[in-house]
């Protein structure tokens, strides 16, 4: 990934990889989701630099007085970095491990101009998961006729027919 890649090119790739390992999990076939996640993250991580890189040069060509207030808007971090934090966050958003996720490509590059950003990214997408997961876990609570948050379970009464509710603590 040191050169760019189309971002057309890009997607294309996330979305063939994203359906082979879809197809891939889903018939039991041999593989995992760890080798997967890093590459998803660093193609998405590339996509999102190509956009933003692009973005930033349409505006600097139609404002070219832009760079005299704000010269650090020059140019942006390369590539690289950027599929490197993209990697860490989609592996930190799956496995729940930000500090895995951030140390795992911190030793993979040694290159400590990226840290902050990739444990910051890495955080951002481990809080994103466990929000996303809670939001998706209430939403089937709701619709399902069970209620899984009261410890309450069935027991016949005396008579047959009678079903009582009794807190399993009690039994």
């Amino acid at each position: 990934l040191n050169s760019n890649m189309a971002t057309k090119d890009l997607f294309i790739l996330l979305i063939a990889k994203l359906t082979t390992t879809a197809i891939s999990a889903s018939s039991g076939l041999v593989g995992g989701t760890f080798a997967p996640s890093l590459f998803l993250g660093g193609v998405l991580g590339a996509g999102f630099h190509n956009i933003v890189s692009d973005a930033l040069q349409s505006v600097l060509n139609t404002y070219p007085d832009f760079l005299k207030d704000y010269p650090y808007l020059q140019s942006i971090s390369g590539l690289p970095a950027f599929a490197m934090v993209g990697a860490a966050s989609v592996l930190s958003a799956l496995f729940r491990a930000p500090l895995t996720a951030s140390l795992l490509l911190f030793e993979c590059t040694r290159n400590y101009d990226v840290i902050l950003p990739l444990m910051a990214s890495a955080g951002v997408a481990s809080l994103t998961g466990d929000i996303v997961e809670k939001w998706l876990d209430e939403e089937q609570r709701e619709s399902d006729p069970v209620s899984w948050g009261d410890l309450a379970t069935r027991i016949n009464g005396e008579n047959e027919n009678e079903d009582v509710l009794c807190d399993v603590s009690e039994r």
